[in-house]
């Protein structure tokens, strides 16, 4: 993808990402007659319930992907409490394979809890917010990422299935 197509591409999907001042639920969105999905037209791929089966799902940068995802209870994550989450809530891993080191935007088609972690350590989130009106991310969360393999937990999900991007932030500058 070219550099100016791809800048638009982040600027219009992620719009400013920064904190919210109020919560999302609360945020006035403007209504869409179709919102975007990057992710329409993939495949659906299982995420992983333990480590070894988030290798199967892996996710490249600038690649969308749409995850089934298991009861929360299920996952055994990399770096969150052992037995956490609901019943009624969904969760699974996947591995985000990272080129090159930077701030990395992950955004998504739902508010799940979103969580990375490198060699067992959690990253840190830079910044979070919803992704721009009409773009169909509904929560975006950016993380500064070293090269190497990356693994992607989500949780908390209210439903079996998610939209997931990965995009390097720099690509807008």
């Amino acid at each position: 993808m070219e550099r100016a197509v791809k800048a638009v591409f982040i600027a219009v999907i992620f719009g400013t990402m920064s904190v919210p001042l109020a919560p999302l639920a609360a945020q006035e969105r403007p209504a869409c007659e179709v919102a975007a999905a990057p992710w329409a037209g993939t495949a659906i791929q299982a995420s992983g319930r333990t480590l070894e089966e988030a290798s199967g799902a892996a996710i490249g940068t600038e690649q969308a992907a749409l995850l089934r995802l298991h009861p929360d209870h299920d996952v055994a994550y990399a770096t969150l409490p052992a037995g956490e989450g609901e019943a009624s809530s969904f969760g699974g891993m996947a591995v985000i394979r990272i080129t090159r080191a930077g701030r990395y935007l992950v955004g998504m088609s739902e508010a799940a809890w979103v969580d990375v972690s490198q060699g067992g350590t959690p990253a840190q989130a830079q910044t979070f917010g919803p992704g721009a009106a009409c773009s169909g991310i509904r929560k975006g969360v950016s993380f500064d990422l070293a090269a190497g393999d990356v693994v992607l937990e989500i949780s908390g999900n209210l439903v079996p299935e998610i939209g997931v991007i990965v995009l390097p932030a720099d690509a807008i500058d």
